[in-house]
């Protein structure tokens, strides 16, 4: 049975993933930083880990233990749009980078071949995105969150070039899910619909909707990099839905979907701005590496959302 190492298991993107490997078979040890699982209940596939990925040292020790056939590095201190990291960068990059670069030296030095993915993002591309969008997108930071995924991009490139360590870097564009804080901002469209079909004289408030945007599905997306993991070695793969939208036209669609008029149940802050060409994420290499690609709509996703929160809303009760 394959054992797979996971960081940041209690997150969106490391629940779905821990779950997607469990069903495939492999044993999985989840690390996260509460005293227990959020999500993923223990059984005899699973072994839930309370440790900090900032304790290096410990977490070193944890994977010369267990000797992970696969290391998924999906912990991240990461907000929502406009978060602020200057009071973090420490944490930041003791989560988001030195972690990595104990995961590769352990697979540089392990006795058998460890395979390492990391949870990279597509913010190491500075806006506005345009055109065609892959793998060859020249990266530049932008912020102290882009800095951080450029260094670990970079740290696999070298791990790879030089040590022959098996580890790709994944450059995810949005994905959401029932399990996203509401503070993103599909959640918050998800949470503004709910609200919406319960009282007529709601608002949902946010900064603006004039911009391009890509989303997709964080549990599919959690699927599909296994099937990376099992299936290809390339140092690099950009995971998206592939459709690109205009903001404002899909939230108003999806309004329209429940019966709902958009223009009158979301109120944006700045009036309307120029959101630019429309960009196009291409999937081409990872079509080619796994044979598929992402099928979740963005209606998918907050169908799924707002079934979760008809049961938050209701007390519990479905």
């Amino acid at each position: 049975m394959p054992c797979s190492l996971v960081l940041g298991v209690n997150g969106q993107d490391g629940s779905y993933l821990a779950e997607s490997l469990v069903a495939r078979g492999h044993q999985v040890i989840g690390v996260g930083r509460n005293r227990a699982s959020r999500y993923v209940a223990p059984s005899a596939q699973f072994r839930y880990v309370d440790l900090d990925v900032t304790d290096h040292v410990a977490l070193r020790r944890l994977a010369e233990e267990v000797e992970p056939d696969f290391c998924f590095h999906f912990a991240a201190v990461h907000g929502s749009s406009g978060f602020e990291y200057e009071p973090l960068v420490a944490e930041m990059f003791a989560t988001n980078v030195v972690a990595l670069h104990v995961l590769l030296e352990h697979a540089r030095l392990a006795k058998k071949p460890v395979r390492v993915v990391y949870a990279g993002s597509s913010k190491i591309f500075p806006a506005p995105l345009v055109g065609v969008v892959d793998e060859a997108t020249p990266a530049r930071s932008t912020c102290l969150y882009s800095i951080g995924k450029i260094a670990s991009c970079d740290l696999i490139a070298y791990y790879r070039s030089q040590h022959r360590v098996a580890a790709t870097n994944l450059i995810l564009f949005n994905h959401e899910s029932a399990r996203r804080p509401p503070q993103f901002l599909l959640p918050s469209i998800a949470r503004g619909i709910a609200e919406a079909r319960r009282d007529p004289d709601s608002r949902l408030k946010v900064r603006t909707l004039d911009f391009w945007i890509d989303w997709g599905a964080a549990d599919e997306f959690a699927d599909l990099a296994v099937d990376i993991a099992l299936k290809s070695e390339e140092g690099e793969f950009v995971m998206a839905s592939g459709v690109t939208h205009h903001a404002r036209n899909v939230v108003h669609e999806l309004f329209a979907q429940y019966g709902l008029d958009g223009e009158r149940f979301v109120v944006e802050a700045l009036e309307m701005q120029d959101p630019g060409l429309a960009y196009q994420v291409s999937l081409a290499r990872m079509e080619n590496a796994i044979g598929r690609k992402p099928v979740k709509t963005v209606s998918d996703i907050v169908s799924d959302m707002l079934q979760a929160l008809d049961v938050e809303l209701s007390g519990g009760v479905v």
